[in-house]
């Protein structure tokens, strides 16, 4: 049987929350979960701006982390979303993070969830 990691509104699974500026958010670890999943919700009015999905092996890692996925901001204005999915993330860690600042006077959230076996 599988299950998620985190249940639906959690907010442990919130990496980026309502932001615009560029800059990483919370890594949380995935050592425990076969793949690794997520969705990038804008807010309001989105002009530009990037949001990647990134993986670590450490939450603290001050090196380049390895990219996993790149979300083009403008495509989730109005309140859209944006997601994908990872099998067997390398390092264990994943975080979100704004590499161009969001344009436009929305903001972004990401949440982050894996799949447990």
């Amino acid at each position: 049987m599988s299950y998620y990691k985190f249940s639906p509104g959690d907010s442990a699974s919130i990496s980026l929350n309502a932001v615009t500026a560029a800059g990483a958010g919370k890594a949380i670890a995935f050592n425990d979960t076969s793949q690794v999943n997520w969705l990038v919700q804008g807010t309001g009015t989105i002009n530009s701006g990037t949001v990647v999905i990134e993986s670590a092996h450490a939450h603290d890692y001050s090196g380049t982390w390895k990219e996993l996925d790149s979300i083009d901001a403008s495509t989730l204005t109005g309140g859209a979303l944006d997601g994908n999915t990872f099998p067997v993330v390398p390092g264990g860690f994943v975080r979100a993070r704004v590499s161009v600042q969001i344009q436009g006077g929305g903001n972004i959230t990401a949440y982050l969830n894996g799949l447990r076996i």
